[in-house]
């Protein structure tokens, strides 16, 4: 009997261990198909985003099922589809789990890494995009997976090209290239080379790479119909309309189908601005009100403001709908000022990233100095172990000599950068460093495409204030204009001393008709100065010039010279007043050579 109730609980413990035993392994396959079911969904993301769609929502009723490597792996495809749809506040939280997870999957931290870059880059954070891009340039020589390097090197280019940074673009589009070995791969990278050869006009519409670049991308609906919206922008260039259709217009149906609202309102809005080059205001006006309704939640980028523009243009020429095309012009008014602000700010981002960058530089360096004398210091130590206290007395003396001598430096330093840089009377920049700082801006808006102005003005008779109430008072009426000017001016205007009662605003991102309000509103604020301050009751009055790139070129002495030029015009007409540089036309221009050579008879 003993020996049969043994055998009863031998048979139960084996039953019970082989059960445990088949559970346990019934869950590792399960894991293992989970696992694998979303590495094939991850695979489809771009390809073919209605199955991504799908898939992603039917493996979500897994999730109890999940071990942590494989919800974060859900996580981080979620994430990627909030994104997509344009839920992108939704999607951070989620990507931020992961990126402050011990226990996540390195390649897994790293590619929402990527994927916050690409975030920013939708909501326009172009500081921090910067931030998580520079840690993933880190980084990225120690990765060893070849499709997350090359998904890299994609939001790389990507998020240069979005700022306005092509040439760093390029550089990473062709990086990518020397890499890529799938045809997705290669798609991508077709597709942001030519996106910064565009911008940085070394595309033509009859390059051969295009149609070779579409090709390479006949699985990748997006980015070949990316590419056919550059074709068609170049044709638009070039005063092309029927090429423009004839290039968008089959493909409209698998555009939509994309589901991607920036690319829909691009392929819409070529294709508006193609009817109006036609002069079919029906269609321009068809395409252009589809652009607006698809891209109310990214109303900034470029192609919705130039639909409503379009659509401004079209109700304006239409005589019976002026009230609308008020409307329409109000609306763009607005979204492009937001545009050119966003850009300015994708500028001043890169820029602080760069500063940013090399003041690390700088200190890691002096790290590196500092290291090496401690390390100096403590062979000094062990080789002199006799002399430890002489030796540390003289180490104390010498470092304290150094960093006197080098906080004497540094504020001689710094003293010289101001006395170099700006006027010591007013606190505004001086001739000199206006100059270097004018020659720099000059150039960016000439390689962006963008407007600058300039204005100049001069304080009427300041010599009788001087010579009536002292140099005192003087000092102080200069002192107070620029005060008055500042207070109105914006942060990022140049303003300058150039000498004696002559000043130089340089505004850049504004054509000469808000230059010229600006310049009123400065002019107003100076006649307003209160001067009973001084001790004295006088009044200052200052005659303006104004004029921009338009009127007057990139050259710094040209547009200088035009700005004094208008600026003598307004002391001419009376004083206390602004004039707009004009360029005179050719027949004026001969009647003041004629003049000239009367005048030397």
């Amino acid at each position: 009997m003993l020996l049969k109730n043994t055998i009863k609980r031998f048979h139960l413990i084996l039953f019970l261990f082989f059960v445990s035993f088949m559970q346990h392994a019934t869950e590792e396959i399960h894991d293992i198909d989970i696992y694998k079911s979303l590495e094939n969904i991850d695979e489809i993301r771009t390809s073919d985003p209605k199955s991504f769609s799908i898939l992603l929502s039917e493996i979500s009723n897994k999730q109890d099922l999940m071990s942590k490597a494989e919800r974060y792996f859900f996580d981080y495809l979620n994430a990627y589809k909030l994104i997509y749809i344009g839920k992108s506040q939704e999607a951070l939280p989620l990507l931020h789990i992961i990126l402050l997870a011990d226990d996540s999957d390195p390649l897994i931290k790293f590619r929402s890494r990527l994927t916050i870059i690409n975030l920013h880059g939708i909501e326009q954070n172009w500081t921090k995009g910067l931030f998580h891009l520079s840690i993933i340039l880190k980084e990225l020589p120690e990765i060893s997976n070849h499709r997350t390097k090359v998904n890299a090197y994609v939001v790389a280019a990507m998020f240069y090209n979005q700022i306005g940074q092509y040439s760093l673009g390029l550089k990473y589009a062709q990086s990518l290239t020397e890499i890529a070995s799938t045809p997705k791969n290669i798609c991508w990278a077709k597709t942001i080379e030519i996106e910064s050869k565009f911008n940085l006009k070394q595309l033509n519409d009859i390059d051969s790479n295009i149609e070779n670049s579409i090709i390479s991308c006949k699985d990748e609906m997006i980015p070949r119909n990316f590419i056919r919206s550059y074709n068609a922008k170049l044709n638009l260039e070039n005063n092309k309309p029927i090429e423009v259709i004839n290039i968008l217009s089959p493909y409209l149906k698998e555009v939509t189908a994309t589901r991607y609202p920036r690319l829909i309102v691009e392929i819409n809005t070529l294709l508006a601005e193609a009817y109006w080059l036609q002069e079919n205001l029906e269609k321009a006006k068809e395409f252009a009100l589809k652009s607006t309704e698809i891209g109310k939640n990214i109303s900034t980028t470029q192609a919705v403001v130039a639909a409503y523009k379009l659509l401004y243009k079209i109700a304006k020429k239409q005589s019976n709908h002026q009230e609308i095309a008020l409307q329409y012009h109000e609306i763009y008014a607005e979204l492009d000022k937001t545009y050119i602000d966003e850009t300015k700010a994708k500028y001043l981002a890169f820029q602080l990233a760069a500063h940013k960058e090399l003041e690390q530089k700088n200190q890691i360096a002096l790290l590196n100095k500092e290291n090496a004398l401690l390390s100096a210091e403590r062979a000094l130590i062990k080789a002199n172990a006799d002399n430890k206290r002489f030796i540390i007395l003289i180490l104390t003396i010498v470092i304290s000599i150094l960093l006197l001598w080098g906080y004497r430096l540094l504020k001689a330093h710094k003293r010289i950068k101001q006395l170099a840089e700006y006027d010591h009377l007013t606190g505004i920049y001086n001739r000199g460093h206006f100059s270097q700082i004018a020659n720099a801006g000059l150039d960016y808006c000439k390689s962006a495409g963008q407007e600058l102005s300039i204005i100049m003005f001069d304080l009427d008779y300041f010599k009788k204030v001087n010579d009536n109430y002292g140099h005192a008072c003087g000092d102080w009426a200069l002192k107070n204009v620029i005060h008055a000017c500042k207070a109105i001016g914006r942060q990022n205007d140049i303003f300058a001393r150039l000498g004696g009662e002559e000043f130089c605003i340089l505004l850049t991102s504004c054509d000469k008709d808000s230059a010229y309000q600006r310049a009123e509103t400065y002019r107003q604020a100076i006649a307003d100065i209160n001067t009973k301050e001084s001790g004295f009751d006088f009044n200052i009055t200052a005659s303006f010039g104004v004029t921009d790139t338009k009127t007057s070129g990139y050259d710094l002495e040209k547009i200088l010279a035009d700005a004094d030029s208008a600026a003598y015009s307004s002391k001419y007409a009376g004083r206390n007043q602004v004039t707009i540089f004009q360029a005179k036309t050719q027949k004026e221009k001969n009647s003041t050579e004629l003049d000239s050579s009367r005048n030397a008879f």
